[in-house]
């Protein structure tokens, strides 16, 4: 059993080359921006993680995203993402 979770950690480990997030919100925004989406880690059913390539752009959208600071996107762009990510949630495979 131990060497199950040993593989299923693994697999779940942080790499700096990228940014993970569960909130859907944060990665919409993130995707409208124009931010490589490289995966949805879904090893965890209940909680599938965005997994974005990071970058210093990246981070600062983020913190300003965390800070609830005003954040500029087109309209369009946010509704398209949105609907992309919540179709590839909805099971679609990456």
């Amino acid at each position: 059993m131990q060497f199950f979770r040993n593989i299923y950690n693994g697999f779940r480990r942080s790499d700096g080359r990228y940014f993970r997030t569960q909130n859907l919100h944060l990665a919409t925004v993130l995707f409208a921006q124009g931010f490589e989406l490289v995966n949805i880690d879904r090893s965890d059913p209940w909680h599938c993680q965005f997994v974005f390539r990071k970058s210093a752009d990246l981070e600062a959208l983020v913190g300003l995203f965390e800070a609830r600071e005003s954040i500029k996107v087109d309209a369009h762009q946010f509704i398209s993402a949105w609907k992309f990510l919540r179709t590839k949630l909805a099971g679609e495979r990456f």
